[in-house]
């Protein structure tokens, strides 16, 4: 799973980043939906998270960067499922805005929820991989 769970990942990110870069007055509406935050917030998170998301996904390539990318975007599938799981027990008709847009209500946002779960388990499983690397004694050598 090492290499390839870490290029599915940085794929899905870097995508799921770029295509929130490309419309962030769309992104922006899509977060308003979730009614969790003040609008202001909204917006500057519209303009913000791609980035991270971008980042992170590079960042989880790389040896030295691995373990904070790791660490960052497992919180962010967190956070997300937090967010969708919210919107689906208060029951709005919404997108999840994951990648620009996409199918809206209760079935979207369940396959959202499933979709930011199997992230997570992916994040986590490669980020506990990654931990076990570094405290190994002869981790300083670096692997892609």
């Amino acid at each position: 799973m090492g290499w390839v769970g870490r290029i599915v990942l940085a794929a899905v990110f870097v995508c799921a980043g770029a295509a929130k870069a490309l419309d962030p007055a769309a992104f922006a509406d899509a977060i308003d939906s979730y009614r969790l935050l003040p609008h202001p917030a909204g917006v500057a998170l519209a303009l913000y998270l791609p980035w991270l998301e971008i980042t992170g996904g590079l960042g989880v390539v790389w040896s030295r960067t691995r373990l904070g990318a790791l660490s960052l975007l497992f919180l962010l599938c967190l956070m997300f499922g937090i967010a969708v799981a919210s919107a689906w027990i208060r029951d709005l008709d919404i997108a999840c805005g994951c990648f620009g847009g996409g199918a809206v209500g209760a079935a979207a946002l369940r396959g959202s929820l499933l979709r930011s779960a199997a992230l997570a388990l992916l994040t986590g499983a490669l980020l506990w991989a990654e931990e076990t690397r570094c405290a190994r004694p002869d981790s300083s050598a670096g692997s892609m």
